[in-house]
């Protein structure tokens, strides 16, 4: 059997910091825009002691299913020689961030901390901006000259810590990669796609003077890096009319984003890793299942299919490179 590309239900997050964006990204918000509705979990596979945090197949045969009980059940057919993470699941948590305020000053477990530390995992991610207003920032590691020892006195008194971060303009297009141990926050006025190792494991060092959420100041000091994420560097690779961006290059994944200018067909042969796709803007076909704006789409490794894309559309495909040494 040959499996055709898959969505997934949506896992939709209140946060104290999220709004009601997700509409435009045809999300289905309980009760509109009347709560404050932070993330969309696209696909995730976490484990069983995170709440609500694996996908159900939205799409063909699969629908209805656990995403982790059909790899377990198909597992060569969907994954091809994909490892799976460290806890079993699929190597990748995909989302759509709303921040309509300051998401908490924060930083994830590195490696040598994870090592040591029984529960704590890695979170490798990637911000791709997809919309900012005017003059948004976000802060991708420590001002330069600042030491962690120094952010974490500052934050131990309950000062204000932006004169300490490395804020940055919050530019549509524009994907900033944020590997474990950096020092990071999405400012207000931000709509991003996360693309992320799957991992849930955050240590926050200030929230803005929002009361009432733990702060985890000592785990943050014990494994957060000095300096500050790379900036955002763009590769382009146009080919056969495509406009085609590598935009992310990590270990764990590659992203690229692509335009077509015109109507045309895509095909995406059979390989030996799955891969993923965010409609950004635009209308995409397969066979009976119409993609548009805001669709994640899992692609299954034993896929063979034509996708029949809109002039005009705009989507981000997500490759997985690591081979079986990734997890060892």
């Amino acid at each position: 059997m040959t499996l055709l590309p898959f969505r997934c239900h949506p896992l939709l997050k209140s946060r104290v910091w999220g709004g009601e964006q997700l509409l435009e990204w045809n999300k289905p918000l309980p009760g509109g825009n009347t709560n404050r509705w932070g993330e969309s979990w696209e696909l995730a596979d976490l484990p069983e002691d995170i709440p609500d945090g694996r996908s159900i197949i939205r799409d063909g045969p699969l629908a209805g299913q656990n995403f982790r009980d059909a790899m377990t059940q198909h597992a060569q057919m969907l994954l091809g020689d994909l490892p799976r993470s460290p806890h079993g699941g699929f190597p990748l948590l995909v989302k759509l961030l709303d921040a309509q305020r300051n998401l908490s000053v924060q930083v994830h477990p590195t490696a040598e901390y994870a090592a040591t530390h029984p529960g704590a995992c890695t979170k490798d991610e990637a911000w791709l901006i997809l919309d900012a207003k005017p003059k948004s920032l976000l802060y991708t590691g420590l001002a330069e000259g600042v030491t962690p020892a120094e952010l974490h006195a500052a934050a131990q008194r309950g000062q204000d810590l932006k004169p300490l971060m490395h804020a940055v303009p919050a530019i549509p297009g524009a994907c900033h990669v944020l590997p474990s141990g950096t020092c990071h926050a999405l400012g207000a006025g931000i709509l991003v796609a996360e693309f992320q190792t799957p991992s849930d494991t955050t240590y926050r060092i200030w929230d803005w003077g929002r009361e009432g959420r733990e702060m985890h100041l000592d785990q943050a000091l014990a494994c957060m890096s000095p300096g500050r994420a790379a900036p955002p560097c763009t590769t382009p690779a146009d080919a056969d009319g495509l406009e085609i961006n590598i935009v992310a290059n990590t270990p764990a994944f590659v992203l690229r984003t692509l335009r077509s200018s015109d109507q045309r067909v895509v095909k995406s042969p059979p390989s030996d890793r799955p891969e993923i796709w965010m409609v950004l803007e635009g209308e995409m076909q397969c066979e009976s299942m119409r993609w548009k704006k805001g669709d994640t789409v899992f692609f299954p490794a034993n896929r063979d299919v034509a996708i029949e894309v809109g002039a005009g559309s705009h989507w981000v495909h997500c490759h997985l490179p690591f081979g079986q040494e990734r997890f060892a």
